[in-house]
C-alpha cells in the first residue's frame, strides 16, 4: 500500500455516501481510505456499514469521541501507507486534493525529509483575515512562518510517525504537526485547494462564528503550552 488517507468523520450521516463515492473516484488499488467515525450520536457508522465498499475503503469505529485529532491518530495507527495523509469529511476539500498532493510529493519531493499541505482558496474576507490573523500570532509567538494551518489535505512519510509525542487529540493536531515539521527544518510544500460550501450539516470546527471563538481560545492555549516546550 502506497497511500493511507484518513478521513476522521463525526456526524456524517447525511453526507458519508457522498463522500465514500468520491472516495471510490479518485483512489487505486494502491491507495486506502480509512474513514474513522470519530464517536459520533447519529448512526453515522450504521450507514457507512451498510454501504458495499471496496476493500481498500475500511470504515473504523472510534467509541467515545476525544476531539478530531484523536480520530486522525486512531487511523494513523491502522494505516499501511508508506505515505500517510489526512483531510476532511465535509467534502469542502475535495479527495482529488489528496491525489493532487500524492502526485506533487512523489514527482518534486521524492525523499522522506519533506511533507505536501493544501492551502486554501476562494475562501470568503472573514475566513481568510481569520485564517491569516492566526497565522502571523502563531508565527510570532513560536518563531516559525505558519500559514492555513487547518488546511488539508497533509501528506508525508509515515516513518514520521515514530517520533509524534504528545500529539493532540483535539483541532490543535494541525497546529503540532505544522510545528513539528518547521522544527525539523523539513520542507513544506504547499499547492491550491479550493475550498467548497459544505452541502450537509453543520461545520464541527470553525465553521461558525461561536465555533471560530471555540477554536482560537484552543488554540492559543495550545500555542502557550508549544512555547513552553521550547523554552
Amino acid at each position: 500500500m502506497k497511500l493511507s488517507i484518513i478521513i476522521p468523520c463525526y456526524n456524517e450521516k447525511s453526507s458519508i455516501e457522498d463522500l465514500v463515492k468520491n472516495c471510490i473516484e479518485n483512489i487505486n488499488d494502491k491507495m486506502e481510505v480509512l474513514l474513522v467515525d470519530n464517536g459520533s450520536s447519529d448512526n453515522t457508522f450504521q450507514v457507512l456499514s451498510n454501504l458495499n465498499l471496496p476493500k481498500n475503503i475500511i470504515p473504523l469505529r472510534v467509541e467515545k469521541n476525544k476531539g478530531y485529532g484523536n480520530g486522525i491518530l486512531f487511523g494513523l495507527n491502522h494505516s499501511r501507507g508508506e505515505i500517510v495523509s489526512w483531510t476532511h469529511a465535509d467534502l469542502q476539500t475535495d479527495i482529488s486534493d489528496v491525489t493532487r498532493g500524492y502526485k506533487l510529493y512523489k514527482e518534486e519531493l521524492i525523499n522522506k525529509s519533506s511533507i505536501v499541505k493544501g492551502v486554501r482558496k476562494k475562501r470568503n474576507l472573514f475566513d481568510f483575515f481569520f485564517t491569516f490573523s492566526m497565522g502571523i500570532y502563531s508565527s510570532i509567538i513560536l518563531k516559525k512562518w505558519m500559514y492555513d494551518i487547518n488546511a488539508q489535505p497533509k501528506i508525508f512519510h509515515r516513518t514520521f510517525l515514530d517520533e509524534f509525542e504528545n500529539a493532540p487529540l483535539d483541532f490543535s493536531l494541525d497546529l503540532f504537526l505544522m510545528h513539528f515539521f518547521e522544527n525539523k527544518n523539513i520542507k513544506i510544500k504547499t499547492f491550491p485547494v479550493f475550498f467548497n460550501k459544505r452541502k450537509y450539516g453543520e461545520a464541527k470546527g470553525g465553521g461558525t462564528f461561536k465555533g471560530k471563538l471555540k477554536l482560537i481560545k484552543r488554540t492559543l492555549s495550545y500555542i502557550r503550552t508549544l512555547k513552553q516546550n521550547i523554552n
